[in-house]
């Protein structure tokens, strides 16, 4: 049983994309797009990890994990038809603005490659999902894909993702996930992209 409850952030996501900052920080992607000098690296996915959060509390779900008062874990995840369209895309694009302009323009090769292979089809969709670096391994992150796992399953729906690390495949595996497509991104110096799902289960 997982000594994790996870709860619904809603609006009050202060502090949330520091969190997925420091998460997604060495990730393959993110040192792709963001560039080689850790420092500036982690302000910049912090600014771009705030937007994204931002855009998901307006449109989609942000859930967290605490321990304590201390978030540990965030998702960010998307239902059928809650696709940001129009202004509420705004905090998402001044994220990735101020990232500066040659990182602007690998986060638009990065976006325009996963929204080319994004599953069609009614789906619940794990845009992210970070674990605190020294809180990861203790099911953290197990707790929050069992959450989008029942909201699926209770609609009926399949679950989709992208990662750029090999090593998450094999935990998103052990929920239920099956590889549908594994890319390599040319444009970002061969960083490989795995696409995965995860059907409904009565």
């Amino acid at each position: 049983m997982s000594p994790w409850t996870v709860d619904v952030a809603g609006r009050a996501t202060g502090g949330l994309g520091e969190l997925l900052g420091r998460s997604f920080c060495d990730n393959p992607g993110m040192r792709a797009a963001l560039g080689d000098d850790r420092p500036r690296r982690l302000g910049r996915a912090i600014r771009l990890m705030r937007g994204l959060t931002a855009t998901a509390a307006r449109c989609g779900r942000v859930e967290l994990v605490r321990a304590g008062d201390r978030p540990v874990g965030v998702s960010l995840t998307y239902g059928p038809g809650d696709r940001p369209r129009g202004l509420a895309q705004a905090p998402t694009i001044l994220g990735a603005l101020s990232t500066g302009p040659a990182c602007v323009r690998r986060l638009l090769r990065l976006e325009h490659f996963l929204h080319s292979h994004h599953v069609r089809g009614p789906h619940h969709f794990l845009a992210i999902l970070g674990v605190e670096p020294d809180m990861q391994g203790k099911r953290v992150g197990s707790a929050l894909l069992r959450a989008l796992a029942a909201r699926a399953d209770g609609d009926g729906l399949p679950c989709y993702l992208e990662t750029d690390q090999e090593k998450n495949v094999r935990i998103y595996e052990r929920h239920g996930f099956a590889v549908t497509g594994e890319h390599v991104l040319a444009e970002l110096g061969g960083v490989p992209f795995w696409l995965m799902q995860r059907p409904p289960r009565a």
